[in-house]
């Protein structure tokens, strides 16, 4: 006896890839949404202390730093976002791109796996024509080694984007609210080990909007990792995103707090550092901020969403942002007495519900 409804045809890699590429316009289009926003800023516990007799012009304060051995401007980058098959997909990397070399500050890459099933896609990572000298942070999923991506990707994504720095991220909280999502995160480690000794650049390891506890950016960091990004929850819940885009929100909306405020890790790191810089992300959205990470204990700050809608716009948008920035973030050093990022420090912080301490100056 005949079926009366026949199975489905199989899903062929082009199918994939199209599948793929529309979630990630979907992306792009609920994180223009503001409700997806937490728009929680965990550093307002903090105040920077005003130094009223600074001795310093405000042209001898520099927020020069380096990044993978390279010169940058300020220790702002501009966090991994998207790519895809399509002309917005080059448009909003293109405008990334040229304004992070304007700048002279790091560019981070969208997820490259999109690629690797869709060639098409290829030509939205080609960022070295706009952005010849800075540097570059690739990007992969590390989950995705769980689920089909074999170590090749590495020296692929490298031909294509031609990184400073080889970029993981970690996102347990939106695969496993998103429909279809990735969630065996089962020997992770074991497959950051192999990347760690296939790969011969700098490994940045990131979250996406969860957080990264202080004893698991030890655990990295003693492994070998060169870069952690905290990315804490005050900005962009990718659980409210995968909600939007779902045809049952709950899960997404239970879960769209979920996570660690950035400042909260940042304050349980080991004071001075350890061997792996750290990247504040989360929530970052000024200059202000970006100095009391500093403070903190963070080396760099990374900003994604505003970022990305100055991007859907132009370049000199996103040129116009990154300016504003290091504007802030120069102003907030003058007047706390530093001549660099590098003399902020932990002695520059107290808390807004605590009397202040003794005069530094």
């Amino acid at each position: 006896m005949r079926s009366r409804n026949p199975p489905p045809p199989p899903v062929t890699s082009s199918d994939a890839a199209a599948t793929t590429n529309q979630r990630k316009l979907n992306h792009i289009e609920a994180c223009l949404d503001d409700s997806v926003d937490l728009q929680r800023d965990s550093f307002a516990v903090w105040k920077l202390r005003y130094c009223a007799l600074p001795e310093l012009a405000l042209e001898e304060v520099s927020t020069e730093s380096e990044f993978a051995g390279k010169p940058i401007a300020a220790p702002i980058i501009i966090s991994s976002m998207t790519g895809g098959s399509g002309e917005s997909f080059r448009r909003i990397n293109g405008n990334l791109a040229r304004a992070a070399e304007a700048l002279r500050i790091p560019l981070g890459l969208g997820s490259m796996k999109v690629m690797l099933g869709d060639p098409a896609a290829e030509s939205s990572f080609h960022v070295r024509e706009q952005a010849p000298t800075i540097p570059v942070i690739s990007n992969l999923g590390l989950v995705s080694f769980n689920h089909g991506l074999a170590l090749d990707a590495i020296e692929r994504v490298q031909e294509v984007a031609h990184p400073d720095v080889f970029g993981l991220h970690l996102n347990a909280l939106q695969e496993v609210v998103q429909e279809g999502g990735d969630t065996d995160f089962r020997g992770l480690f074991a497959h950051l080990e192999a990347i760690l000794r296939r790969c011969r650049l700098p490994l940045y390891v990131k979250e996406c909007g969860g957080g990264i506890a202080p004893e698991l950016v030890a655990r990295l960091a003693a492994m070998g990792v060169a870069y952690v990004d905290v990315s804490g929850n005050d900005g962009t819940s990718w659980a409210a995103v995968e909600a939007r885009l779902s045809a049952d929100p709950s899960l997404g909306e239970l879960f769209r707090d979920f996570g660690l405020p950035t400042a909260w890790i940042l304050e349980r790191l080991p004071e001075g550092g350890g061997p792996a810089r750290i990247v504040a992300s989360g929530g970052i959205r000024n200059g202000l901020q970006a100095a009391k990470a500093l403070a903190l204990g963070a080396d760099y700050v990374s900003v994604a969403r505003p970022f990305l809608q100055a991007a859907l716009d132009s370049a000199e948008a996103v040129i116009a942002l990154g300016e504003r920035l290091i504007r802030e973030l120069r102003t907030a050093l003058l007047l706390t007495g530093c001549r660099s990022p590098a003399e902020l420090g932990r002695r520059h912080l107290l808390r807004a519900d605590a009397p202040p301490p003794p005069d530094l100056h």
